[in-house]
């Protein structure tokens, strides 16, 4: 179908990417986590659950995007194994060592547009709670508001075919690794997702 000359649409759209979901031997999109990990980099392949960009490294077609927000998702559900440094691998373990050792850059063009650590992304939706009898520790990455999101001070207008990609970096904090934490699991579930929220214009078909 032939598009409409001089007309063009705005939609409301976030994309996401995963560092790692699954469970223990059922990880994807990486079977054994490591650092760093690129995200967008790759167009994706019919699994929504790993994500929703369809480009390859930039959006396909004559799409532009503007990102307006970035968020950062957690979910640790009864993860059991051997920590880092000994002991015992708990939920509320793995939602502090991801909080403090999750560092995320944004890339366009290959310039770097935004480096930010995991506080400063809040999700602003999802599950929302504590951890058993340890309430001083929350499920999930920052309050359930939309009004708690990283909004940007100015929006990063990513042109049609523009190289896009976005990197997550996990440092350890002293003996604490979240790499060695994560690949030692036994059991449990786990999801770590980045998302851009903005406003993609396409083309009236």
């Amino acid at each position: 179908m032939p598009k409409v000359r001089g007309k063009k649409e705005e939609v409301h759209q976030p994309y996401w990417a995963t560092v790692i979901r699954g469970t223990p031997t059922l990880f994807s999109p990486n079977a054994v986590l490591s650092s760093p990990v690129d995200l967008f980099m790759q167009g994706s392949t019919g699994n929504i659950a790993i994500t929703n960009f369809s480009g390859s490294a930039g959006f396909s077609g004559d799409r532009v995007y503007r990102i307006l927000a970035m968020r950062v998702g957690l979910y640790f559900r009864g993860c059991v194994g051997t920590a880092s440094y000994g002991g015992a691998i708990t939920d509320n373990m793995l939602y502090h060592r991801a909080s403090s050792q999750l560092f995320w850059t944004l890339f366009a063009g290959q310039k770097e547009q935004v480096k930010a650590t995991t506080p400063y992304l809040p999700l602003g939706g999802g599950l929302y709670g504590d951890i058993g009898s340890d309430t001083s520790v929350l499920i999930n990455n920052g309050l359930p508001s939309q009004e708690a999101i990283c909004k940007l001070a100015r929006g990063i207008t990513l042109p049609a075919r523009q190289e896009f990609s976005v990197q997550c970096t996990i440092a350890a904090l002293g003996a604490a690794n979240l790499v060695t934490d994560i690949n030692a699991l036994s059991a449990g579930e786990v999801d770590i997702k980045f998302y851009v929220d903005g406003i993609s214009t396409r083309d009236v078909l």
